[in-house]
């Protein structure tokens, strides 16, 4: 007997009780396809003749590898590049700073208590990276700065898990505010020097409770709730800053 709906929506239970909602096609193939697509949704290929028993089995044997990729795409995105002007206010560590500029025979940027002075050259001026290229610099020092203290001090604070103290990296990302391997090494994204010192430690725990559950399975939120309660706050304050003074 032909089942009743060979396409469509379709929910998946792990054992662990997460549920996994995916788009189901069944077509002309040789065999089951997954698909995760960059808003988190997921896809499932599979052959005319296949049972469905056979199609959990498929996602249960490939769910870590799921739950990885869906987390990758579903970070909240980082901030979009800013086109600096003299005058300009942006945002260092959640307080707002003015920017000030200043012709001169160097490239320099000094921070006073609520302005950052950026001091170019008339050939820096003409460059396309420019004044921003300066501030980038400026930033960077920040974060080497800054991130290796609050790594320190969220390390400490989930000590009891006797996780690895990771070596930290910063870059530039696209579409995360962090990342974590296996080999304990995390990565921040250099944007995060923007946010409040409780926004960038929300994502080095997050990041963290990598090294204890390598997923977003309901473990990996438990160990994020044990250790930073109020962590669904500190999401939305980091959501809700990003949206507000970079448009998304």
């Amino acid at each position: 007997m032909p089942e009743a709906n060979p396409k469509g929506l379709r929910e998946y239970r792990h054992d662990n009780g997460d549920i996994l909602p995916f788009d189901f096609i069944r077509s002309a193939r040789k065999t089951i396809g997954l698909y995760v697509h960059r808003n988190g949704s997921v896809q499932v290929r599979a052959p005319l003749r296949v049972p469905l028993a056979q199609i959990y089995l498929f996602l249960h044997e490939r769910w870590d590898w799921l739950i990885l990729q869906r987390s990758r795409f579903m970070e909240e995105p980082a901030p979009a590049q800013v086109s600096y002007t003299d005058g300009e206010t942006f945002l260092h560590l959640g307080h707002p700073l003015m920017l000030r500029v200043h012709s001169a025979s160097h490239n320099l940027a000094k921070r006073t208590e609520n302005e950052l002075h950026v001091s170019i050259t008339k050939d820096r001026q003409e460059q396309a990276e420019g004044l921003a290229g300066i501030i980038e610099l400026w930033q960077r020092r920040e974060a080497r700065r800054v991130f290796p203290l609050r790594l320190a001090f969220c390390h400490e604070a989930m000590k009891s898990l006797r996780i690895p103290f990771p070596e930290l990296k910063i870059r530039k990302m696209r579409s995360r505010w962090g990342s974590c391997t296996r080999k304990a090494v995390v990565t921040l994204n250099l944007e995060l020097i923007r946010m409040p010192p409780d926004s960038i430690d929300y994502v080095i725990t997050h990041e963290l409770c990598h090294l204890v559950e390598f997923n977003h399975s309901s473990r990996f939120y438990q160990v994020q709730s044990q250790f930073m309660p109020d962590w669904k706050e500190r999401k939305q304050k980091l959501e809700e800053l990003a949206r507000a003074h970079y448009g998304l």
